[in-house]
């Protein structure tokens, strides 16, 4: 925060600097034309006039080039601008106090952004104050002091308040864009954030329809290479013919994960869907399936599009993995969740060894989609035994 405050004073300064030229050099010819008008009235000095005109001249150049001079020494700027504020006073002896209130509060706009504290200005302010005093005494006696006085310490009160005022909205700018930089920064995380997410839903669909569907012909190819080598034709034919039915499924649920992922498609009904998954599993895998399923209350297509792909990942590792004869399913409402439970007699296998696998994505898919919708998964399987899938999905 504090590399980041000096920067932003160093660009502040850069800013009034140059983008305030032109209007600052037009205010110090006016107050320098004020000056010598006022002492030609009065007193015309004729050679002392040339002089303060060089010395305005060198005033305004310093000004002009103040954004490089003040990186290099900001008390070498200010000490060569007052030293030609207070040789006014001997110079143009009744010009001077003109030059000197049109000049003062320019180069006190200055010293607001150089030092950026109200305690310095103000000291610095005093100092100066003090020696041009010394300096009107000394020329023109004790008698003009208390008008100087009075309209410099005038102007004294207005720099401490200004200052204090330009301090206190530059602090409030640093911290807003602090704040922004915040925020851009969390934005572009959050952007990030939602290509990975994008990118991993996609590899969960891919894996749900075409990895799925590929695998499930693949066995079935099998299958029939067997009965084929048996000689059991009427089989083999059945087979093919479920195949084709299989494939035709499988391309229609990759063509509807692609069109999901142009816009989010719409599930009417969850009751219908699972019924629809649990007959086409029964008539491609040739897998018995009982099933227990409630009435479900109204969920979002979100939930609703996960529960049905967890359904159908688990009933596909039951079919590459668990050499099962039977499943269950039962999807019941219990109190303010729905509980979605999914049964097999099959060998079972180590949980431990879940996710360590090279290339098996199934359980690892599952744990995803249930994070997803909030969904507690539980495994239960022992080689041997069986496997209890148990998601409960908060309602």
């Amino acid at each position: 925060m504090k590399k980041i405050n000096q920067q932003h004073s160093q660009n502040m300064i850069s800013d009034i600097f140059i983008v305030s030229r032109l209007p600052v050099i037009l205010i110090i010819v006016f107050v320098g034309v004020i000056s010598l008008i006022l002492q030609n009235i009065y007193h015309p000095l004729l050679v002392q006039s040339i002089i303060f005109t060089l010395l305005i001249i060198v005033h305004m150049l310093v000004y002009w080039f103040s954004n490089t001079l003040t990186q290099y020494s900001k008390w070498l700027y200010i000490v060569v601008q007052y030293s030609i504020i207070h040789l006014s006073v001997f110079i143009l002896p009744e010009g001077a106090f003109a030059f000197f209130i049109g000049s003062l509060p320019i180069l006190l706009v200055q010293f607001i952004p150089l030092f950026q504290n109200t305690l310095k200005i103000t000291a610095l302010f005093s100092g100066l104050f003090i020696i041009y005093l010394i300096l009107t005494i000394i020329n023109k006696g004790p008698n003009a002091l208390p008008v100087y006085f009075a309209v410099t310490f005038f102007l004294l009160i207005m720099v401490i308040f200004y200052s204090a005022t330009y301090n206190r909205q530059v602090d409030a700018r640093i911290r807003m864009e602090y704040y922004l930089n915040k925020l851009q920064s969390a934005y572009q995380k959050v952007e990030y954030l939602t290509l990975v997410n994008e990118r991993q839903r996609m590899a969960r669909d891919l894996h749900d329809t075409l990895a799925q569907g590929l695998a499930g012909l693949i066995m079935q190819l099998e299958a029939m290479d067997a009965h084929l080598k048996k000689g059991n034709t009427p089989r083999a034919q059945e087979i093919v013919q479920s195949s084709m039915v299989h494939a035709r499924e499988t391309l229609r649920n990759a063509r509807k994960a692609i069109d999901d992922l142009r816009e989010n498609g719409y599930i009417e009904n969850f009751h219908q869907a699972v019924l629809n998954i649990i007959e086409q599993f029964e008539h491609t895998r040739f897998i018995k399936v009982d099933h227990d399923i409630d009435p479900v209350p109204a969920l979002s297509n979100f939930v609703m599009e996960n529960s049905l792909y967890i359904l159908s990942e688990c009933l596909e590792n039951i079919t590459k993995h668990a050499e099962a004869t039977r499943t269950k399913i039962k999807i019941k409402k219990i109190d303010d969740a729905l509980l979605m439970e999914i049964t097999d007699n099959g060998k079972g296998f180590k949980t431990k060894n879940i996710g360590k696998q090279l290339g098996k994505y199934g359980l690892l898919g599952l744990k995803e989609r249930s994070q997803l919708i909030g969904a507690d998964l539980l495994i239960n399987s022992t080689p041997g035994s069986g496997t209890i899938v148990t998601v409960t999905i908060p309602l």
